[in-house]
């Protein structure tokens, strides 16, 4: 059984035609009037591929693969991915992991496949995050990890999420109904978003684990002078002491593998050239696959913390405002990606995902696994990002095939 690439991609382009902006970009925020018409898009590619369709209470467009299966089958494989986007985004990230669902199940279902389990194709409500900053309400909801806090989460015009959600016609008190507590695997193809894949020659990434991340605001309180009659020696500068620490938690990061550390927003005050600042304040984002290194990094900062505060003369606050538990995937499935893809002559390699997915909170539910296809220039989340149509449909197959195996018997091993 092969895939139809060219079914796949024209879906891709239709899909992308939803929410396009006039300069080639897509704009798609979830429980938006773009939304709505995705939704009912992709309802269509579903019913086409012979899946029964429904809608979750999160919002989750559900496609099933034998919903009357007996009792001692009925822990369904899990495929799909998002279809919301970033600003200003592009057609493929997200998209193509659902569309490349749908694509896989109706290729099985031409090519006579019967199931042993039921297989659901998901697309996920809101993973970006990007309308309200609380992002994977979907996947959250199927594992039973929506926070209230989340739901009261808003957007620029001060529309929490729970309001955004009921005005769509979603039940956000009832997001208890949309737990899935058994579960047999979680499949997930994606555009790898990076260049690792493309500089290294591989048509297929065999994503080894799905990295955590915490997210801080750190603050240095210093004392604001003036710039020409405050000598070195009797200031309280939180910039010398910022430039260190950002230094200090680089160096950390960089001794770890697939450890990053990103400090992406800095902000001082009072901001003028002729006034020693009085407070420094800036963004960290840290990830790793593995949790203990971001515990370790951490652990040690605040230790270089009080150092810091003694030699430079400030004081150090840092508040905790995200953490994701990284998710590393299952090893017998890798295995499986693996000799699919030697048997289809892919090239393929090992690759950490260092951006967050859906399949994240599935890990200690079930087994995960994340197919990559390359990035054309590594670029994502902007109307740049492509992804050629051989790639979308080879990941496509891997995904199929995938499925074709997992969901054949009783035991996905």
């Amino acid at each position: 059984m092969k895939i139809n690439t060219q079914r796949l991609w024209n879906h891709i382009m239709e899909l992308g035609r939803i929410g396009r902006n006039g300069d080639g970009s897509v704009t798609r925020f979830p429980f938006t009037a773009q939304d709505r018409a995705a939704e009912e898009l992709i309802r269509r590619y579903m019913e086409e591929a012979g899946l029964s369709v429904e809608t979750d209470a999160a919002g989750n467009l559900i496609g099933r693969w034998m919903p009357d299966a007996p009792a001692e089958s009925r822990e369904p494989v899990i495929t799909g991915s998002h279809y919301d986007t970033v600003l200003q985004g592009g057609k493929f990230d997200g998209c193509l992991g659902l569309l490349g669902a749908i694509e896989a199940v109706q290729t099985l279902r031409e090519g006579g496949y019967v199931p042993g389990c039921p297989v659901w194709v998901v697309g996920f409500k809101d993973e970006e995050g990007n309308r309200f900053g609380y992002g994977m309400i979907g996947s959250k909801a199927i594992c039973g990890k929506v926070l209230p806090e989340g739901l009261a989460s808003e957007d620029g015009d001060g529309v929490s999420l729970r309001d955004a959600m009921r005005s769509y016609g979603l039940s956000p008190e009832e997001l208890d109904t949309c737990r899935v507590d058994r579960i047999k695997a979680m499949l997930e193809l994606h555009i790898e978003q990076g260049q690792v894949l493309e500089k290294g020659g591989c048509q297929i990434g065999v994503v080894e684990g799905i990295a955590g991340l915490e997210r801080y605001t750190v603050t240095i309180a210093g004392s604001s002078a003036h710039a020409g009659a405050t000598p070195m020696s009797g200031r309280s500068d939180p910039v010398p002491a910022m430039s260190r620490w950002i230094l200090r938690v680089t160096e950390l990061a960089r001794a770890r593998k697939d450890c990053v550390a990103t400090v992406g927003r800095i902000e001082v005050r009072p901001g003028t050239c002729n006034i020693i600042c009085g407070e420094a304040r800036f963004s960290l984002d840290i990830r790793s696959v593995r949790d203990e290194d971001i515990r370790d990094v951490m652990g040690e900062m605040e230790r270089f913390e009080a150092t810091l505060e003694e030699q430079e003369h400030v004081r150090i606050t840092r508040a905790l405002d995200q953490s994701l538990p990284g998710t590393v995937c299952d090893e017998e499935l890798k295995k499986r990606m693996e000799e699919i893809c030697d048997r289809n002559s892919y090239s393929r390699c090992r690759i950490m995902s260092g951006a967050g997915h859906d399949s994240m909170n599935f890990g200690g539910l079930c087994p995960v696994s994340m197919i990559f296809v390359p990035s054309q220039g590594g670029y994502s989340h902007r109307k740049e990002e492509y992804t050629l149509p051989e790639d979308c449909g080879a990941g496509a197959q891997v995904l199929m095939e995938m499925i074709r195996e997992t969901a054949a018997c009783k035991e996905y091993l």
